[in-house]
């Protein structure tokens, strides 16, 4: 009787498994290294204009990224052919290290100039026209997958040009238009000037502080609008940074606000503040609290607005803005019961007198003072700030529990419903760079992993042909009887 050969399938099975997988291994890591192919960022050229005969055609290069991990011993400037996309090199330095911080490296003498590139391309053709210039890194591996950084330059005659973009200016209003109390929603418009694609910035800044991303929007037909309720208390300068989508053609812009006035929260029942009804134990004193003039606004010097007449000490500083002057008014400033010479302040446009520095005398006597700034003008507008030096000789009383004790927790929890949301319209040309490296760490990793797959099932296809030949036995454990 002929015997039947044992069945082989099983490890048949899983050598073509672990083929599968090498391959699957293979492409993707192929893919990992051609994804870091593409243009990474601007070129920025050492010079703005020169002659085509120039070698080399400019001394320095600065590049906004570094090159591909990998692809940093070299960097080679190309010119590329208007029509068939071919690249000729005008240029190449090898000092290694550009794959770990942007490049800013010196041309050496290359031995041809871009005319003499133009000569060959065109002959006695005209070479007037717009050209790109390319900063590669080599990809030595697949010479097909390089990455470059690149800029435009214009040829006219025998000379060429790094194209001027055009100006830009931002325009940047608010709803209300000066001032807001704290956790009110106010509205921002940004519209820029020609009205061409980009995107917008929005910042709140208070005095020495960092600014505070409010959002990001692009700009539909020139403008954008900003709707927030995180402003911080005191006075805020806000600023809209244009960004815009082709800056060769157009340069970046910024419109700002100057001073807007951030005040403590509103009642929320709507009341008006207290009146300042007789105390029990003293029912002749009146406990009206003094209230600072409704066109005077003082900050410290960490932008905390300030009671009306505060205690400050000698040499403290703080910052004043007054308003209802008229337009680009001269203000005096005068100190009562000082003789010291104090700087005038000037009103803008809006007859507002902005961030006004102010820094009480070291000499300064214990009491009551004012500072008065008033219009030099007849009839003239005048604003007073009322302040204290030293301990008061009549302290007023504590005030009583029913006047609420919430105020500190009204800021806190007023500022986290921001419109700056919005900002994931904010990228813009230029991030092909960061996308490939990310899927390049992706494929990376999925190709190891399946390479190892692969490997394990070699392993096991090998140990279950092995033992069905009986090439490999495994010992019985002890005191197990071997059949």
């Amino acid at each position: 009787m002929t015997r039947l050969a044992r069945a082989r399938t099983f490890p048949a099975l899983l050598m073509c498994c672990a083929l599968l997988l090498g391959a699957a291994a293979a492409v993707l890591g192929a893919a990992a290294t051609a994804s870091a192919a593409g243009r990474l960022g601007d070129l920025t050229l050492g010079k703005t204009s020169g002659s085509i005969t120039d070698d080399p055609l400019v001394p320095h290069v600065t590049t906004d990224a570094p090159c591909p991990t990998g692809q940093g011993d070299a960097v080679q400037l190309r010119v590329v052919h208007p029509t068939n996309a071919s690249r000729t090199s005008l240029g190449q330095v090898a000092a290694g290290g550009y794959d770990t911080a942007p490049v800013d490296t010196d041309l050496p003498v290359w031995g041809t100039s871009l005319g003499a590139i133009l000569d060959g391309w065109f002959g006695t053709d005209p070479h007037d026209g717009t050209y790109t210039l390319q900063l590669e890194c080599p990809n030595w591996d697949d010479p097909n997958a390089f990455s470059f950084f690149s800029t435009i330059i214009e040829v006219t005659g025998d000379t060429w040009a790094v194209p001027q973009a055009d100006a830009t200016s931002v325009e940047l209003t608010a709803v209300p238009a000066t001032g807001s109390n704290l956790g009110d929603t106010v509205t921002f418009t940004a519209k820029v000037t020609p009205a061409v694609a980009g995107d917008f910035t929005l910042t709140a800044q208070q005095l020495n502080a960092e600014p505070i991303e409010l959002g990001s929007k692009a700009a539909d037909n020139g403008s954008a609008e900003f709707t927030t309720t995180a402003l911080p208390l005191g006075l805020v300068n806000i600023g809209a940074q244009f960004t815009p989508a082709d800056p060769d053609a157009y340069a970046g812009s910024v419109g700002s606000i100057s001073g807007y006035t951030v005040r403590p929260a509103a009642d929320p029942t709507g009341s008006p503040t207290p009146t300042g009804s007789p105390s029990p134990s003293d029912s002749e004193s009146p406990t009206d609290e003094p209230t600072e003039p409704a066109d005077l606004d003082v900050v410290d010097a960490d932008g905390n607005p300030l009671e009306a007449n505060p205690t400050l000490e000698a040499g403290q500083q703080v910052t004043i803005t007054a308003r209802g002057y008229g337009a680009d008014a001269t203000v005096k400033v005068t100190l009562s019961d000082s003789e010291e010479a104090l700087e005038d302040a000037a009103a803008d446009a809006d007859g507002t007198v902005t961030d006004y520095p102010f820094t009480v005398p070291e000499d300064i006597a214990d009491g009551d003072h004012v500072l008065t700034l008033a219009e030099d003008a007849e009839g003239g507008h005048s604003v007073e700030f009322a302040f204290t030096t030293g301990d008061s000789s009549d302290p007023t009383p504590e005030p009583s529990d029913s006047t609420g004790t919430d105020g500190g927790t009204s800021a806190g929890s007023s500022g986290g419903d921001s419109a700056g949301a919005a900002g994931g319209s904010g990228d813009s040309g230029g991030s092909g760079g960061g996308d490939g490296s990310l899927a390049s760490t992706g494929t990376g990793v999925a190709a190891i992993g399946l390479g190892s797959l692969a490997l394990l099932f070699v392993g096991a296809a090998f140990v279950v042909s092995a033992r069905r030949k009986g090439l490999l036995t495994f010992a019985a454990p002890s005191g197990t009887p071997v059949d």
